[in-house]
């Protein structure tokens, strides 16, 4: 019988590049616009979603840890990088490596 990875990991993995995306857009593209072009708008549409984002991938990122299905370590790991532009590439790749190596286990 073929075992599949939690809906909530495989949804965490997912939030981890989308909200990695629109951190690297907040910071490359409207952070720029704001500064250099005088659009400031661009920073409040963009900041706003990457907000929803971030709460959201946190909130996943919890309710991932609170039923055990990644390690309090890992989660920090993911974490630290929704902090961080372009890190959510790596956070990304993890959950996915993490998800192959539990299906390998069962």
């Amino acid at each position: 019988m073929r075992t599949h990875p939690p809906r909530s990991l495989r949804a965490l993995s997912l939030l981890a590049l989308v909200e990695g995306a629109s951190l690297v857009a907040l910071v490359g593209i409207a952070m720029p616009l704001k500064y250099f072009a005088g659009i400031p708008e661009a920073v409040r549409i963009v900041g706003l979603a990457h907000g929803l984002l971030f709460l959201w991938a946190t909130t996943t990122l919890v309710y991932v840890l609170s039923r055990g299905h990644l390690s309090p370590f890992k989660g920090a790991g993911v974490f630290a990088a929704s902090l961080i532009p372009f890190a959510g590439l790596w956070s990304h790749g993890m959950l996915v490596r993490s998800m192959k190596t539990a299906h390998i286990r069962r």
